[in-house]
């Protein structure tokens, strides 16, 4: 019996079990989406799926892979056909917005930013553009305090002047409250 062969496909699946690259294209319209991956400079895989941070009953997310991320493909038996892709690896083009161990941060791509520091219990959203939220419910806002455009206080037009009993000329623009 030539153990050879089996010698060299052993060594292949072994190196294959494990494998480091960078997502050459994605294909956002099968279900589930997947990604081909290049390994080595002219070895892509077959289309594989992807891991995705959470998706169980409680809870799903989805944050769409892109080109050139750096990943890991995880192979069962070292067949690369029956690889998973998980992401992200930091990397000189892609560094993390954090190395805090008491935070968690989202950066996307225009600055927008959201971090939970769950040692202070501080959020903070930090957004380049219009914020939009939407209820089928109330809204309620409850704090110590809370402060718009700098802090100093509202005046709606449902506000009456306990001076004249009409109602407030000077009321703000900027900012609409209903009573």
């Amino acid at each position: 019996m030539d153990l050879i062969p089996i010698i060299n496909d052993l060594q292949k699946r072994l190196a294959n079990m494990v494998r480091r690259g960078k997502v050459h294209s994605v294909d956002f319209s099968q279900s589930p989406p997947r990604v081909k991956v290049q390994y080595a400079e002219k070895a892509i895989t077959s289309w594989l799926p992807f891991l995705i941070t959470n998706m169980d009953e409680n809870r799903q997310d989805w944050q769409p892979i892109t080109v050139g991320t750096s990943v890991v493909i995880i192979s069962e038996s070292g067949d690369l056909n029956n690889g998973v892709v998980f992401s992200s690896i930091p990397n000189a083009s892609y560094v993390p917005p954090s190395s805090s161990p008491d935070e968690h941060v989202t950066q996307y791509s225009d600055g927008t930013k959201v971090s939970y520091n769950f040692k202070t219990n501080k959020l903070l959203v930090d957004v380049k553009g219009e914020v939009k939220v939407q209820a089928t419910g109330d809204i309620i806002a409850d704090a110590k305090q809370v402060k718009l455009n700098g802090g100093t206080g509202v005046v709606t037009g449902e506000c009456i002047c306990a001076f004249t009993g009409n109602v407030h000329s000077d009321i703000s623009i900027k900012v609409i409250a209903g009573k």
